[in-house]
């Protein structure tokens, strides 16, 4: 089973998305950028989700996103935008910044897996 780390400031959607996905991958949450961090130092995984407004941490997810790129052995780490931010330019942007794909919220079930799927090459 793949491992995703979903990055989220918000206790209820956390807990709606491992709901969502604990049958197809082995979901780790975290609920904000600095930990997500220090995660993937300690752990390897194959994707992130990364909700963009993380509320009271240092860094959103776009700078999370880049402070992840930096690294060079997570660089080719798939990370998905799961944000709020739904109007067609969001998308455009977010996919500009970096991440390798895009999903607005709430999130369909199976869009996502299909979508992690597409990334993972599953």
């Amino acid at each position: 089973m793949k491992n995703i780390l979903y990055v989220e400031d918000d206790a209820i959607n956390a807990l709606v998305m491992t709901k969502l996905l604990k049958s197809v991958f082995n979901v780790a949450h975290v609920f904000d950028g600095e930990t997500c961090m220090h995660h993937v130092e300690e752990k390897p995984f194959d994707a992130i989700l990364m909700d963009i407004n993380l509320g009271k941490g240092k860094m959103d997810g776009v700078q999370t996103l880049h402070k992840l790129r930096a690294i060079p052995r997570l660089n080719a780490m798939p990370v998905i935008a799961v944000t709020s931010y739904a109007l067609p330019e969001d998308r455009e942007r977010f996919l500009q910044e970096g991440f390798d794909a895009y999903m607005s919220k709430p999130v369909d079930r199976a869009e996502l897996i299909a979508l992690l799927a597409r990334v993972l090459s599953l």
